[in-house]
């Protein structure tokens, strides 16, 4: 296969598309795209991800830089899971899609390709955020001095300084990810998310991960 049968092939999907070559510059932009985010192709091809989109997870963490971790991985032959991206669109309002990765290893041309069909799952995570929110209001009603936490001394510690990233570890975690999925869905290793665990119950005086993320809501900090 080449690029323009690859492009060919993609603007019979349902999903919006588009790709990049492994100078990590955006080589096909499809009309589902375009309808998507609103850049037009002018707008979009030959330039970077970090750039247009200026992707990012739900911490805030950048997720699209120059230093693509996703196209390192695509040229290693690595597994790339799906993932949730907090995106730019032309009117200026950010939107959140789910990204499913596609790596096409052409005959001729440059090669590899990397596509992503994206989805529109920002209503999904807005909602989600509503019922976080109303979590926390539901704990905050429900405090009292008797309350188990409250006594371990938690009102008594400074507020928590957690890193992005390790925010980012402590949402995935309250997911009930495991060590490996949350590793996935970051695009680090697993002895980093340990590491970012560890430093997470140090900071939150918490010995289990389960109290971590309790003691998290309370402090509205996921």
């Amino acid at each position: 296969m080449v690029a323009l049968e690859l492009f060919q092939l993609l603007d019979t999907t349902g999903d919006a598309a588009f790709a990049f070559d492994p100078q990590g510059s955006i080589c096909y932009w499809s009309r589902n795209a375009e309808k998507l985010l609103g850049f037009s192709q002018q707008q979009i091809l030959s330039r970077s991800c970090a750039d247009i989109l200026a992707g990012e997870d739900d911490a805030g963490c950048a997720i699209c830089t120059h230093d693509c971790h996703i196209l390192t991985m695509a040229i290693k032959g690595g597994q790339i899971p799906s993932f949730d991206l907090h995106v730019a669109t032309v009117s200026g309002k950010r939107k959140w899609l789910n990204l499913t990765t596609v790596v096409a290893h052409l005959k001729r041309g440059a090669s590899p390709l990397v596509v992503h069909l994206m989805r529109d799952v920002d209503r999904q995570k807005r909602v989600a955020a509503v019922t976080r929110n109303a979590l926390n209001q539901i704990q905050q009603l429900t405090e009292n001095q008797d309350d188990p936490l409250q006594t371990q001394g938690l009102s008594q510690h400074p507020p928590v300084d957690l890193t992005p990233r390790e925010l980012s570890v402590l949402r995935q975690l309250s997911l009930g990810r495991n060590t490996t999925e949350i590793a996935d869905q970051l695009y680090i290793s697993t002895t980093t998310v340990r590491n970012h665990i560890q430093h997470i119950l140090s900071k939150l005086h918490c010995h289990t991960r389960l109290a971590a993320v309790l003691r998290a809501v309370r402090h509205r900090l996921i």
